[in-house]
């Protein structure tokens, strides 16, 4: 045995961080998954994603963002919280103009393909979001399908 663990130490310590990884993850994600379902009743929610990267909105001054939490799709909007940070987000579905696949944002290229939801903000102005989405040809389709069908010409 002693042979054994000195011959695959290596291979011990790598399996032993890759589990502790692995299992802060699905800590995290249970985490955000209980808050939202705190928050939300589970009937309203269509898609969830956890791991989502939210870059800001255009409107806020500086560089875009890179806040990582978790995106919920709503029968009445979209809803963002911060893993970390306090950081929400909710774009009513009736203010979504428009969402697409944009690789810029704040003027900034963001060097990777992302969601953006365009939107009116409360104070009637148009702003834009960006979300970069696991699984995002199923958000676009969903968020156009339930909020944009009837905008369309």
């Amino acid at each position: 045995m002693e042979k054994f663990l000195s011959e695959n130490s290596s291979l011990i310590i790598l399996s032993l961080f890759f589990t502790v990884v692995l299992s802060y993850l699905v800590i995290v994600r249970n985490i955000e998954s209980k808050r939202i379902l705190k928050k939300f009743e589970r009937e309203n929610i269509i898609i969830s994603s956890f791991g989502v990267n939210y870059f800001g909105l255009e409107s806020e001054p500086g560089a875009p963002l890179r806040s990582a939490g978790a995106l919920v799709l709503l029968k009445d909007g979209i809803y963002y919280r911060a893993r970390f940070s306090k950081r929400e987000l909710y774009i009513p579905g009736f203010a979504i103009q428009k969402v697409d696949i944009i690789d810029t944002h704040k003027g900034v290229p963001l060097n990777q393909k992302v969601i953006g939801v365009i939107f009116t903000s409360q104070d009637g102005r148009r702003d834009r979001a960006a979300f970069r989405i696991p699984h995002s040809a199923q958000w676009i389709a969903a968020i156009r399908g339930i909020f944009l069908q009837h905008k369309q010409k």
